[in-house]
């Protein structure tokens, strides 16, 4: 005789556990993947390389922020499915699905930036061949693109139990990245613009007194050429105490006016007739070691000579000139565009003006053409060009005059041979009269004829 099963009421209130597909795991296992792309893409030597050049200042906070905007509906999600209330495990389906379809539908995206990333880190930053740890952070990327697909797939398997719960959070969880998303692209743009104008203020701060010892020299400059062209006869003071004659020159500089620097003002004399024929200006920094603190001279030639890099520990300095009025005055490049359309387009005869195509691209301003092809006109510089006479018809000269004299130039220029270039320091044309340029004002090289030796 046969046993019959005895059947047991279950629970008015039992509810059949819904199944969660491994999403839980999934989960955990993507915040892993995140974790480590981040720090495989931030400990490689290409973010290495930016960071320490400036490129990405760093803003702490926005970063923190968007770590928790975008861990808050993760946490939600995995504390929704911990419960064991059905409409709450698919409520937390729903944001896991909604989440991780956002970041499906944005791989695209994704994947295409990492492999720009990968390409620019080719051979830079040292490296040899693409940066290791981006490619690690683009193996990491795409292990977390799987798991944010295995987690949809399972998140869509729950919430067929309720699919209305299930769209309702995944609409929430859409509208609250909609929303939130550029709001804290907006906020993490204004820091990151703090950021950089409090780097730049303090790059200012860095260089102005540089910048205010080399104004302060030149300045001085300025009012001792002028009244020497004024006064020709004259010699140069033998001190700055006393305000100079008829020129509305300032005093010596103070003490205390650019404290990180020392003025110095040392008079030439003539070996036969003692008369102080030139003089030497010079800013030598308190400190050395400092970013941007390099000695400076200026004597009666108008030309700031700089030891650089003084600033340098274990560097032999070399007297420069940086920067020079010459290069920002373009008048070699002005020269050599004439002379290249004499020989290519002028059938060997230098044009009679100027125009857009003879001036050709210069370096640093492209000066506008005024009086008919004969005057460029920039900010610091004016240019005057005049073709060659009878008999030189590929002669040409080119005068280019400091403008802003005593301020950002002392120098002004001449030439009208094919190699020299004539030039002063008074505040005037330069003519074929004045002494030829040195070499080293036209390229960075070592000046050898100053005899000025450096404490």
């Amino acid at each position: 005789m046969g046993t019959t099963p005895i059947s047991h009421p279950l629970p008015a209130n039992w509810v059949r556990e819904t199944r969660l597909y491994g999403i839980k795991n999934a989960l955990l296992l993507a915040f892993l993947a995140a974790c480590l792309y981040s720090f495989f893409f931030y400990t490689s030597a290409a973010a290495r390389h930016d960071r320490a050049n400036g490129l990405h200042p760093e803003t702490v906070w926005p970063s923190l922020l968007f770590a928790g905007f975008i861990l808050l509906p993760q946490i939600a999600s995995f504390a929704l499915l911990s419960t064991r209330n059905r409409r709450n495990t698919i409520m937390g389906a729903g944001i896991a699905g909604g989440f991780f379809s956002a970041v499906l539908l944005m791989s695209p995206g994704m994947v295409l930036m990492m492999f720009l990333f990968l390409g620019l880190s080719t051979g830079s930053s040292g490296t040899h061949g693409t940066d290791p740890g981006l490619l690690t952070a683009g193996a990491c990327l795409l292990g977390y693109l799987a798991i944010a697909a295995w987690i949809g797939i399972a998140a869509a398997r729950i919430g067929k139990n309720q699919w209305g719960a299930f769209f309702l959070a995944v609409a929430v969880t859409w509208l609250y990245l909609a929303v939130g998303f550029p709001r804290l692209r907006l906020a993490a743009y204004r820091a990151q613009q703090k950021t950089e104008r409090r780097k730049e203020q303090k790059d200012m701060d860095l260089y102005k007194p540089q910048m205010l010892a080399r104004q302060r020299i030149v300045s001085l400059t300025a009012c001792l050429l002028t009244n020497r062209m004024v006064h020709p006869d004259s010699e140069f003071p033998a001190k700055l105490e006393n305000r100079l004659r008829d020129s509305g020159c300032e005093r010596v500089p103070a003490a205390n006016a650019i404290p990180e620097y020392t003025f110095a003002y040392t008079p030439q004399f003539d070996a036969k007739t003692h008369r102080i024929i030139d003089f030497q200006l010079t800013a030598i920094p308190k400190a050395k070691g400092v970013v941007n603190r390099n000695p400076m001279l200026v004597n009666s030639r108008g030309i700031v000579f700089v030891d650089y890099p003084w600033e340098m520990a274990g560097v032999t300095p070399k007297i420069m000139i940086m920067p020079s009025d010459r290069s920002y005055s373009q008048v070699d490049q002005l020269r050599s565009n004439i002379q290249a359309y004499i020989a290519s387009k002028g059938s060997g005869i230098a044009p009679a003006t100027i125009t857009p195509e003879i001036m050709g691209a210069l370096g640093h301003e492209m000066p506008t053409i005024a009086e008919g092809g004969t005057r460029l006109e920039a900010r610091d510089f004016v240019a005057r060009y005049s073709p060659g006479k009878a008999g030189n018809a590929n002669g040409f000269a080119i005068s280019v005059q400091c403008q802003s004299y005593g301020q950002n130039c002392l120098r002004s220029y001449f030439s009208d041979q094919p190699v020299a270039i004539h030039a002063t320091g008074e505040p005037r044309q330069a003519n074929a009269d004045d002494p030829i340029s040195p070499p080293c004002e036209a390229i960075y090289s070592e000046c050898n004829d100053i005899g000025w030796t450096v404490p």
